[in-house]
């Protein structure tokens, strides 16, 4: 059976919990559907807005005003780990997929901190922020990290570049530990951030800030797709998981959907430059209240797996249900009664998947290390350093049926010893090794002065086959670079067209428009004619009505003759 749940951890406050099994309960795994139910808790724990990542196997969990990250692990449902850290964590982040190998952390002191978690090893950015990173996302192909903090700015580091062992030469060029772009369209502190759900170099970035202001735009260039002007500050922002909106919640309690498509466009909405120039003004009216006003700020949000569900979290400790297709709230999810400072959807469970050798990937968490040897961002060379070690185990499948279809190595970890077939094989592979030693001892002298030969001979062949690779690469390449000169040509007239039938759509408009104009004053200058020749009739004592008719008349043969002109010139 399907089921949908989420994960909220809370912040740690002086009033008491209603319900002894919340006590001391900072992480929550909450069923959402198909019933309303908690599932599991890690205690010690209180997070402020935008310091729980969640991975498959690991939840961490930064402490308010400290230094310290809280790891848990889901599989045993306990705290494996306290990691603490040079500088108090104000957000944090995942990236590496559904694994998640690679924790980022936003520090008070304005820059970055990446964690490799399976190898210990620990990078830190320079600190480009001038005040705290209050708040981090990560890109879908975990190749950008997106930073915002309460100095207004916000920046686009590049993740393979932070991380990679091999640094720039030349010192004209960026530090790899810098960001790679900056966006300071927002004049007052960043509030959140959210990503789109695109692997495409088109996804876009959201961003709110306490200037009331909530901006789409493109993270690979910087441009400014919309801007949408807020009734008030947003406190939180996410986006609906195929794109179309984005969802904002303020600090009364109530949230606010903006669809991206309700203007009328031939093209996508963001993508349009007559919308792009003009910001839109986002109407009050138009949020949904929640049921009391004594819920508190929205501290949290997130949507469900299809869309139709948003979930937000109070300071008051609630959990609301929002029903997106009919705009309203629907329910109260569960009461906390600390302030929900986060919210994260975990993936459909029972969902059917296709059998696999192995189900997963188990990580070993290494605690970071502060060795000179990994941590070095002055390495020039991309020599990888021996004490740089991954630790993993690989889980298999419980299934009988998927172990009767995977390989002999998938076959050989799943069983409960080693089984018969390789134990014959290995046997044989020894004996026939044996055979070798003694043909060898007995043809040493005879093979004595051809091995030099055969060794040249085999290096010879390898370098041939190394040419015949480089061939292929070179004439892949080729053969790219021609079809990608052709796709753009192709695409440049493409556009070249589209740009002409757009010209002719708008004179053909203009000229619509122009005889619009025309019909209106013919038919107010025959109205004034009609009106003058009634006062007159009136003024010499005659009727009106049969001048105004006979006004009518003259005018009805004059119009035909226009309309006459005017086809025979069409």
């Amino acid at each position: 059976m399907l089921s949908e749940s989420f994960i909220a951890s809370t912040l740690a406050s002086s009033k008491t919990p209603q319900s002894a099994t919340l006590r001391d309960v900072g992480i929550c795994v909450h069923e959402l559907q198909p019933a309303p139910a908690l599932r599991s808790a890690f205690k010690k724990s209180s997070t402020s807005t935008n310091c729980l990542a969640v991975s498959a196997s690991h939840v961490y969990a930064a402490q308010a005003e400290k230094a310290i990250v809280h790891v848990y692990s889901r599989e045993r449902g306990n705290q494996e780990a306290v990691i603490p850290f040079p500088e108090r964590i104000r957000s944090i982040a995942l990236a590496g997929g559904e694994n998640g190998d690679i924790l980022i952390l936003g520090t008070e002191g304005g820059r970055l901190i990446v964690w490799e978690t399976c190898t210990g090893r620990q990078v830190s950015t320079t600190a480009s922020h001038l005040q705290p990173v209050t708040s981090l996302v990560v890109d879908p192909t975990s190749n950008f990290v997106i930073s915002g903090s309460l100095d207004a700015t916000i920046y686009v580091w590049s993740l393979p570049g932070i991380i990679s062992f091999a640094k720039p030469l030349s010192h004209d060029r960026q530090q790899s530990n810098s960001p790679v772009r900056s966006f300071s369209n927002h004049r007052a502190a960043i509030t959140s951030l959210a990503v789109g759900h695109s692997n495409g170099r088109y996804n876009i970035a959201v961003s709110t800030s306490k200037d009331n202001i909530a901006i789409v735009w493109d993270y690979h260039t910087g441009r400014v797709l919309r801007t949408f002007l807020l009734p008030y500050s947003a406190t939180s922002v996410t986006l609906d998981p195929v794109d179309r909106a984005f969802y904002v919640g303020y600090e009364d309690g109530s949230t606010h959907a903006i669809n991206f498509y309700k203007n009328q466009s031939v093209q996508h909405p963001l993508h349009d430059l007559s919308l792009q120039s003009t910001p839109a003004q986002v109407t009050a009216e138009s949020r949904w209240l929640p049921p009391s006003s004594e819920s508190g700020a929205v501290e949290s949000l997130a949507v469900s797996y299809d869309g139709t569900t948003l979930l937000s979290g109070h300071r008051d400790g609630k959990v609301l249900s929002w029903n997106i297709p009919r705009g309203k709230y629907a329910s109260t999810v569960t009461d906390y009664t600390h302030p929900v400072t986060n919210l994260v959807m975990l993936p459909l469970a029972g969902l059917s998947h296709l059998d696999s050798a192995l189900k997963r990937v188990s990580r070993t968490i290494v605690k970071p290390r502060y060795d000179h040897a990994l941590s070095d961002s002055s390495n020039t060379s991309g020599v990888i350093p021996a004490e740089y070690t991954l630790s993993t185990q690989l889980l298999a499948s419980s299934s009988s049926k998927a172990a009767s279809k995977s390989s002999d190595f998938s076959h050989a970890l799943t069983h409960a010893f080693f089984p018969q077939s390789i134990i014959e094989e290995g046997l044989a592979e020894l004996a026939n090794f044996g055979q070798l030693a003694v043909n060898g001892n007995q043809t040493v002298q005879i093979r004595g002065d051809s091995e030099a030969i055969a060794a040249k001979d085999l290096r010879i062949e390898a370098l041939e086959r190394e040419v015949s690779t480089l061939k292929t690469k070179v004439s892949v390449n080729e053969n790219a670079r021609h079809a990608s000169t052709e796709e753009v040509s192709n695409l440049r007239s493409e556009l070249a067209r589209l740009q002409d039938y757009i010209n002719e759509l708008n004179q053909k408009q203009d000229m619509a428009q122009r005889e619009r104009v025309l019909r209106k004053a013919r038919k107010e200058e025959r109205e004034a004619k009609r009106r003058e020749a009634w006062f007159a009739a009136e003024k010499k004592g005659k009727n009106g009505d049969v001048a105004m008719k006979a006004a009518d008349a003259e005018d009805s043969v004059l119009t035909s003759d226009t309309d006459d002109q005017s086809s025979g010139e069409d």
